[in-house]
């Protein structure tokens, strides 16, 4: 037996409804473990899955935790779906970007999917797969299921022209979806400019807020 799922349930307003108080009312423990699977299945790296507001020491950025919560709760900032978080390595970047994915999960309650995707790992393993197209589909698809994305440690990798063109249709895609978006790079205004096509920093720029992390490596 094939079950057929049109589209447009998902946004008739009684299957919304049900669905709303069917999270309403399910069971804390439940609840809980639904939570704790997500955070699982979002490819956090270890040495960061116990990130969240309540463990970051604010007192080096305040106003950047600040505004990261807001957008947790919120889903956006000042009307921007993504945050773009700027600053030289060991800032606290990543931190606060799982601190979001944390929060976001959270606060909807394990609803909607999140993943943490390590942009030249990534692109890589779309690399490498690209002999299998239906694989290298696959692996952007697993990518774009989710309503919120962690690009971590963009400008990283070599950007080739076949790495913008990938990286430029994600971006594309993610905008034009609505997703949400947190994005890290060790890169400058300037660097990011010089590093990437234009039409994608254009793009970057026109989804993000820009968050800018400068100071010590807070790992010394």
């Amino acid at each position: 037996m094939t079950m057929v799922c049109e589209d447009s349930i998902l946004t008739d307003p009684e299957f919304i409804e049900r669905i709303r108080l069917y999270w309403e009312r399910m069971p804390p423990e439940r609840m809980q473990r639904h939570i704790q699977r997500q955070l699982g299945a979002a490819g956090i790296p270890a040495a960061y899955r116990e990130c969240s507001f309540e463990t970051l020491d604010s007192k080096y950025y305040p106003e950047a935790v600040q505004v990261c919560r807001t957008y947790a709760e919120q889903g956006a900032y000042q009307g921007k779906s993504g945050l773009l978080l700027m600053g030289p390595p060991g800032t606290g970047k990543t931190s606060l970007a799982v601190a979001v994915l944390r929060g976001t999960v959270e606060r909807y309650r394990g609803r909607y999917g999140a993943r943490f995707w390590n942009v030249p790992r990534g692109l890589n393993r779309v690399r490498d797969s690209f002999a299998d197209a239906e694989a290298a589909q696959g692996n952007v698809r697993d990518i774009l299921s989710n309503r919120l994305l962690v690009l971590d440690d963009l400008g990283k990798q070599r950007m080739t022209d076949w790495v913008v063109e990938q990286f430029y249709d994600l971006i594309d895609t993610i905008s034009a979806e609505g997703k949400q978006c947190v994005i890290t790079t060790n890169l400058t205004p300037a660097g990011l400019q010089g590093a990437l096509d234009e039409a994608l920093v254009s793009r970057i720029l026109g989804m993000c807020h820009i968050i800018t992390l400068n100071g010590e490596d807070l790992r010394l």
